[in-house]
């Protein structure tokens, strides 16, 4: 049996990797409202199933706490959620134009008409087409 002091310590722990992962799921839940609603419902099961998993276990102070089948539910709850995230990060992969994912680093193509004069200082190392 562990001491009650590596026991604390390990329950601390587990009760700070809960608070985070329910702030991550809470965040992903609240920045998938341009998403289609079924992408929008993922993300709210796996915050709710996290929910789920840290009260249950938040208010356990010590091994003997945590039985069996509150251990097995929240189990299931993560495996869940993992299924859950890994259908949004394909959906997402699938789904979502590279230069959103990607950001202010992914060069924009711009046309311009050619009798407008252009500054080409600012374009300095790019690689122009045409």
């Amino acid at each position: 049996l562990p001491t009650p002091q590596v026991e604390a310590q390990t329950l601390a722990m587990l009760h700070g990797l809960l608070h985070q992962l329910h702030a991550a799921c809470s965040h992903l839940a609240t920045s998938t409202w341009a998403f289609p609603s079924s992408v929008q419902d993922t993300a709210g099961h796996v915050r709710h199933g996290m929910e789920g998993v840290q009260a249950s276990l938040a208010s356990a102070r010590s091994f003997k706490d945590l039985s069996g089948l509150v251990l097995a539910q929240s189990r299931e709850a993560v495996a869940r959620a993992q299924l859950g995230l890994e259908g949004l990060l394909e959906h997402v992969g699938q789904h979502t134009p590279l230069p959103w994912l990607v950001g202010p680093f992914a060069p924009a193509l711009v046309e311009y008409p050619e009798d407008v004069p252009l500054d080409m200082s600012k374009w300095e190392g790019c690689v122009t087409v045409g």
